[in-house]
């Protein structure tokens, strides 16, 4: 779903707070209206330039196997106007820990729909599988998101309430 606004407008507007989710609950119940209204459970934002941003209420991760062989976890650069997730630092930070290769990419949607795996990462919902993006089937590796989600509680927050439930659709 285009937030409106080109990937550079944060660093030319910093007063608009498009990283503030707390500040922005409005727009972002919204666009989750719009999104089941129109078949999807969730929404990736993406800027107007192109770039995903992130979800309402979670960050965007996918893994991805490099042309160098190596499988990699990335997830949206903070630069583009979004909020640096607090979740996705502490999975970020465990699985560096595992060796797992990291990245913050300028990602675009396809990206999403070329990747090995998708998750929808927040503190309140934890590691959700997105199995779908705008009618693409994305494929789900369950022992990931266990380990994913395993790096996710191991942090202790207590605070957290995990569902489980998988996110079926993306738009």
């Amino acid at each position: 779903l285009d937030r409106g606004i080109d990937s550079q407008a944060p660093e030319r507007s910093p007063w608009l707070l498009t990283g503030a989710k707390t500040l922005s609950y409005a727009v972002n119940m919204a666009a989750l209206r719009y999104a089941r209204a129109h078949g999807a459970d969730d929404v990736v934002f993406t800027s107007a330039d192109g770039y995903l941003l992130e979800g309402p209420t979670s960050t965007v991760l996918i893994v991805r196997t490099g042309e160098d062989g190596v499988r990699r976890l990335l997830t949206p650069l903070r630069q583009k106007g979004i909020l640096a997730g607090t979740s996705q630092a502490v999975i970020f930070a465990a699985a560096h820990a595992d060796g797992w290769e990291l990245g913050y990419g300028p990602l675009v949607p396809a990206d999403l729909q070329g990747a090995e795996g998708v998750w929808l990462v927040s503190s309140v919902r934890g590691v959700l599988p997105v199995r779908a993006v705008d009618g693409v089937e994305i494929p789900v590796d369950h022992e990931l998101t266990g380990m994913l989600q395993a790096h996710l509680d191991a942090d202790g927050d207590p605070g957290r309430h995990v569902s489980g439930d998988p996110v079926p659709t993306a738009g």
